[in-house]
């Protein structure tokens, strides 16, 4: 039913309820809609909040169509919006509800589209950038190449991988773009091993994954890199497990989600569902449980507002610690993660807590 306030179910009528617009792709991407929506029931349900309404809709194609989806949610009440997941569904959702003031937790990982009321809760490359640069830095890694595809995601790690190396002292000594395949792949590869004959590099940082991936490692190799001396470095695209398969990789570091936590989420997610959880569906599950602390602390829908979203000490949530920057940004607390033969290991523990303030 329709009230003053908003769409309220008769078994809710008479509470003071937060109403969250889920703005999901359902038409476009149905796999991963219905694995986020799954994931914000199981945080509605392991946070007990019973005064906390979902109210679903298509997030579409493109971002007229999810412009139109958050208008009909501010007409159904919503205090807060969650999603799209695509940088142009972000984007129309925005225009939409800036002006009412009411906060969007976007998944996109374009920082462009955020700010001004806008979050995004996403797994965001620059930050991935850093944090493995930072790392090697401070273990002594003066001079590296690059290894990436030829396309947005492989061309902004560049970029950020040149701008954060400036600023430690690190060398960019060589970088390979390549067409995504392994044949053009490996064949970068071996340039970048023949450059380092010349012009030796302590680390090669490769953003990639699948079978690619799988197939750079031996390249390397056959090319004359010595990965006792060079270390091979990734992005959290290596998470998926693809770099444990290729003994070139043993040794290797690569960023990563904190691995206890989000194994806790699968696990839960698991056995709620009895099906695998997509690697995004943890965002709207912790987009969902921050809401439900966010109204519990400020007394209903209220204390879901830009201030406490922007809160220094940040939240604990599915992947880690994470929390967002006045320009609506993420920050998030990665682990680095050492390859070995018998799975993964924490080379360098990802923090439970901030210790300064939001930058």
């Amino acid at each position: 039913m329709q009230t003053n306030e908003g769409v309220t179910p008769p078994f809710m009528v008479g509470r003071q309820l937060v109403r969250v617009g889920l703005l999901l792709p359902f038409s476009t991407r149905p796999q991963d809609a219905t694995a986020l929506y799954a994931a914000a029931e199981l945080a509605l349900f392991d946070h007990g909040d019973a005064n906390t309404l979902l109210i679903p809709r298509d997030s579409g194609g493109n971002a007229t169509d999810a412009a139109a989806a958050a208008d009909a949610l501010m007409r159904d009440g919503a205090d807060i919006i969650i999603g799209p997941v695509m940088r142009e569904g972000v984007e129309g959702a925005a225009n939409v509800v800036r002006r009412e003031n009411i906060p969007v937790i976007g998944f996109s990982s374009d920082r462009t589209v955020g700010g001004n009321g806008v979050y995004l809760l996403s797994f965001q490359l620059e930050d991935e950038v850093s944090r493995i640069l930072n790392y090697a830095a401070d273990q002594g890694i003066r001079s590296i190449a690059m290894l990436g595809p030829d396309n947005e995601y492989g061309r902004r790690v560049l970029a950020e991988l040149r701008a954060q190396a400036a600023q430690r002292g690190v060398a960019v000594a060589a970088s390979e773009l390549y067409p995504r395949t392994e044949n053009d792949a490996a064949q970068a590869a071996g340039r970048i091993a023949a450059a380092q004959r010349s012009n030796p590099v302590q680390g090669v940082l490769i953003a990639e994954s699948g079978s690619v991936l799988r197939a750079i490692g031996p390249a390397l190799v056959s090319g004359g890199v010595n990965t006792r001396a060079v270390r091979l470095m990734g992005t959290s695209a290596w998470a998926g497990g693809d770099a444990q398969r290729e003994p070139a990789f043993a040794g290797g570091w690569y960023v990563a989600s904190d691995p206890s936590l989000r194994t806790d989420f699968e696990n839960r997610y698991r056995q709620t569902f009895g099906t695998e959880p997509t690697r995004l569906s943890s965002l709207a599950y912790d987009a969902v449980a921050l809401t439900t602390l966010l109204s519990r602390d400020g007394g209903g829908a209220r204390g879901v507002n830009r201030r406490a979203l922007e809160r220094s000490e940040g939240f604990l949530g599915s992947d880690g610690v994470f929390r967002f920057r006045g320009d609506g940004s993420i920050q998030r607390g990665l682990a680095i993660m050492e390859v070995r033969a018998s799975g993964p290991v924490p080379a360098d523990p990802a923090p439970r807590r901030f210790t300064t303030p939001t930058g």
